[in-house]
């Protein structure tokens, strides 16, 4: 296949026993063939590396992140509210330039990290207008040929606005922003904190999604208590309305709350809704990741609020948080690893009902590992060597290393050609 534009020889796959080539033309993937021999304008030879499909990070808040130094020590520690409050202040002062500005740069932490594919909430309320809205989708037009943006258009002050509460309705800026092309309508269902009745806002955001055609990606039931369980009712609209396999639901803390069989039932429920559910690792305490997993799930891992005063920590890597969701969940085994693994590739590409996988007719959206393994990758935390959007080179190690090392004369050559 002397036509092919970029080949990965030797390479260790994550779904296949022995050694593959993979071969890469016009951006797609035309060649999936076992062996260590396979020629090309550019041969890169793996010597066993590990090869993989480009991470999806599900879960984020690009429209906040880096903004944690304009806040001083206001931070989620000291209360939900709190932070909500505190980034009220924030989103009044922000700019359509400077949420372009910050976005490009998590964007960028997120590709060097071996994300091609991101799921974004951004915000649209009285308070940062469509500011948000509109810096994020020219991020998105700007860079649509590095990594695969998609946008929620995402009501964090609450559906409703109630007086003499914290809740302030965003029901009418969510709308423009769908009007304006963002695809996912968002939710922040959560009876602990606004006073309004979380099922009517969840009929709400139904009949929204059905005028638009929408998907729904839901913040739901954050709180560490029994008060907000509103995932029932969730899954059975979904249900009601056939929108099986359109629906996400994040955090869901109050499901480790609750009784074990009210907690079984609403399981069995979010399965046959075909519901995905995202655990974001930074929040700590975590939903029953383990007991969705067993029940077949589908189980995101997100990297969530980035240096905000949500979290203040952060670099976009999905890795670390694979590692600390291990951590949190206790899994050890290289059978568990390479389980979790799914969470940031397989099952968040089909919650972003994106195409994905080491497979003919795919976009060429490949990250080498300075590792053998899905669990070494996990274990030593293994450095990007290569990021490839559509086959084009876009960040790791090589990215920025001389640009000889990519020249197809040098490629050629039997020695400089093993680049890693």
């Amino acid at each position: 296949m002397a036509d092919l534009d970029n080949a990965f020889t030797n390479a260790t796959l994550p779904d296949r026993e022995g050694r593959w080539c993979v071969g890469v033309a016009e951006g797609k993937i035309v060649a999936v063939v076992e062996g260590n021999r396979l020629d090309a304008q550019k041969v890169w030879h793996l010597d066993g590396k590990l090869l993989t499909p480009g991470l999806v990070d599900a879960h984020t808040h690009l429209d906040k992140a880096l903004t944690a130094e304009s806040v001083g020590d206001v931070f989620a520690q000291n209360g939900l509210a709190t932070a909500i409050q505190a980034v009220r202040q924030l989103k009044s002062r922000f700019t359509v330039t400077d949420v372009e500005q910050r976005a490009t740069q998590a964007l960028q932490w997120s590709l060097a990290a071996g994300t091609t594919a991101i799921r974004t909430n951004v915000e649209a309320d009285r308070f940062v207008e469509l500011r948000a809205v509109e810096g994020l989708l020219n991020v998105q037009r700007s860079l649509a040929h590095q990594i695969d943006i998609q946008l929620v258009a995402f009501p964090q002050e609450g559906w409703f606005a109630v007086p003499n509460t914290l809740e302030s309705g965003a029901g009418s800026y969510v709308e423009q922003a769908l009007q304006r092309g963002i695809k996912v309508i968002g939710g922040n269902v959560n009876q602990g904190l606004w006073s309004s009745s979380p099922e009517a806002q969840v009929d709400a955001l139904f009949d929204f999604a059905l005028r638009y055609d929408c998907d729904l990606d839901l913040h739901l039931d954050n709180w560490d208590g029994v008060e907000a369980f509103t995932l029932p009712y969730v899954a059975q609209k979904t249900i009601e309305h056939n929108y099986q396999g359109r629906v996400a639901v994040s955090h869901i803390a109050s499901l480790a709350y609750v009784s074990n069989s009210q907690a079984q039932a609403a399981i069995e429920l979010v399965k046959n809704a075909e519901i995905s559910v995202t655990v974001l690792p930074t929040r700590i305490k975590l939903t029953r990741v383990a007991e969705l997993l067993e029940a077949g799930v589908n189980v995101v891992c997100g990297t969530d609020n980035l240096r905000d005063p949500f979290v203040r920590y952060g670099d976009a890597d999905l890795l670390k948080a694979l590692l600390l969701l291990a951590q949190l969940t206790g899994y050890m085994a290289n059978r568990d690893l390479e389980r979790l693994w799914q969470t940031i590739s397989d099952n968040a590409a089909k919650m972003l009902r994106l195409p994905y996988g080491i497979k003919l007719g795919h976009a060429a959206d490949l990250v080498v590992f300075d590792a053998y393994s899905i669990s070494e990758a996990i274990l030593h935390q293994a450095t990007r060597l290569a990021v490839f959007k559509s086959g084009q080179l876009v960040a790791g190690k090589m990215h920025d290393q001389s640009p000889n090392l990519h020249n197809p004369d040098v490629m050629k050559s039997t020695e400089v050609d093993r680049v890693f």
